[in-house]
C-alpha cells in the first residue's frame, strides 16, 4: 500500500474518531452536570490573547532582541502558526522602546495570501514609526509567503540546508466527479447565478472560472513581486526572471541576492548583537500561555457560544470539503 493510501486511511480513522466523540458529547444528558464541567475545562484552558513573553537569553532588559518565530503552514487550522499571536507580537514593537531590534525565526512553506499580507502591512507600518533593525533566520523551509516574510528585514540569512524562494502564488482543489458517479453519488446545486458555485469539486472546471482564478493569481503575483522588489532592492526583470515558483537551496539564493549569506539562528544573534552594539542585550519572544491547546482550537473556541458548542462546531467544519483558496505557499514535499 503507498504513502497517499495511508495518508487517506489515517484521515478516515481520524475522522471517525472525532465523529464519535462529537455524537458523544452531543446526547443529550439528564443531567447538565457533564455540559457544565466540559464547559468549565475548556474555559481553564482557553482564554483569548493570553500571551506571555519567554526569554531566550538572558541580559539587559532594557535593551531587548525580540524573535518572532513564524512556523508552520500560514494561516489555516493550524496548530503552529498562531496570526493573533503573531499581530500582538509585532503591533508590540510599535510602543515597546526596550525592543532594539528583531529577528524572524522563519521556518515555513508559506499558505495563506490573507494572514501574510495583513501581518506584513502591519510591520511595514510600524516600521515608518520606528526605524528599528529586522533580520530574518531561515531554517528548515523559508518558502513562498515565508519568503515574502522575509522581505521585511534588512538582512536575510539562511541555514546551509534550507529551501527558500518559491516566489509565486497557487490556487489548488480537487474535482472528485468521477469518483462520485463511480460509486453512485449524485451531486446537486440550486444557485443564483452560474458562478456561484465556482470552483466546486463535484464537477468539472469551466473555462470562465479557470480565468477567474488565474485573474486572481496574476493580482496576488504583482503584489509579491513588488514585495521582492522592495525588499531586495532589485530590479523587476530579475525578480520576474527568479519567480517561476522554483524553490532554491541557500547557496543558489546567495548566488542570486535572494538572501545576504548562510548562518544558523545563533550566528544571526550574534550578527545582530555586533552590527547594533547590542552585547548584552535580553533575547525574547512572545508565546501563548496555555500554547498546546489553545493553539490547535484558537480560531473556533472563541464568541459567546457554551465551548461545547464550539467543539461540534470544530467536527463539522471537519467534515466539509475544503475550498480553493489562493495562497503563497510551496506545495512541494508536503
Amino acid at each position: 500500500m503507498n504513502k497517499k493510501k495511508w495518508i487517506v486511511i489515517a484521515f478516515a480513522v481520524i475522522l471517525l474518531v472525532a465523529a464519535s466523540l462529537s455524537n458523544s458529547f452531543r446526547q443529550k444528558d439528564s443531567s447538565e452536570d457533564k455540559t457544565d464541567w466540559f464547559n468549565q475545562q475548556m474555559t481553564s484552558l482557553l482564554s483569548d490573547k493570553n500571551y506571555v513573553e519567554k526569554i531566550r537569553e538572558e541580559g539587559d532588559p532594557s535593551q531587548r532582541i525580540l524573535v518572532i518565530p513564524i512556523e508552520g503552514v500560514i494561516g489555516g487550522n493550524n496548530s503552529a502558526y498562531n496570526q493573533e499571536l503573531i499581530l500582538d507580537t509585532i503591533e508590540q514593537i510599535r510602543n515597546d522602546e526596550s525592543i532594539a531590534a528583531v529577528v524572524l525565526e522563519i521556518d515555513t512553506p508559506g499558505g495563506s495570501v490573507y494572514e501574510t499580507r495583513e501581518a506584513y502591512d502591519l510591520f511595514k507600518e510600524i516600521q515608518k514609526e520606528r526605524h528599528i533593525p529586522v533580520y530574518a533566520s531561515m531554517k528548515s523551509v523559508a518558502a513562498s509567503a515565508g519568503y515574502y516574510y522575509a522581505m521585511l528585514a534588512d538582512k536575510v540569512y539562511a541555514t546551509p540546508e534550507t529551501l527558500t524562494g518559491s516566489i509565486g502564488v497557487i490556487i489548488s482543489g480537487q474535482n472528485v466527479s468521477k469518483l462520485l458517479n463511480k460509486i453512485g453519488i449524485e451531486s446537486y446545486v440550486f444557485k443564483s447565478a452560474d458562478l456561484k458555485d465556482m470552483g466546486s469539486s463535484t464537477r468539472e472546471m469551466t473555462q470562465e472560472e479557470k480565468d477567474i482564478f488565474q485573474n486572481m493569481i496574476d493580482e496576488s503575483f504583482e503584489t509579491f513581486v513588488k514585495v521582492v522588489m522592495e525588499g531586495r532592492h532589485m530590479k523587476e526583470d530579475k525578480v520576474r526572471k527568479l519567480a517561476t515558483g522554483q524553490v532554491y537551496t541557500a547557496q543558489q539564493a546567495v548566488d542570486n541576492d535572494l538572501i545576504d549569506g548562510i548562518k544558523y539562528y545563533r550566528q544571526v544573534i550574534d550578527q545582530v548583537r555586533t552590527d547594533n552594539d547590542l552585547q548584552d542585550a535580553q533575547v525574547f519572544e512572545k508565546v501563548s500561555d496555555n500554547e498546546t491547546f489553545s493553539g490547535i482550537f484558537s480560531s473556533f473556541m472563541k464568541g459567546q457560544k457554551s465551548y461545547l458548542d464550539q467543539f461540534n462546531e470544530i467536527i463539522d467544519r471537519a467534515e466539509r470539503l475544503e475550498l480553493p483558496k489562493v495562497e503563497y505557499r510551496w506545495e512541494g514535499g508536503y
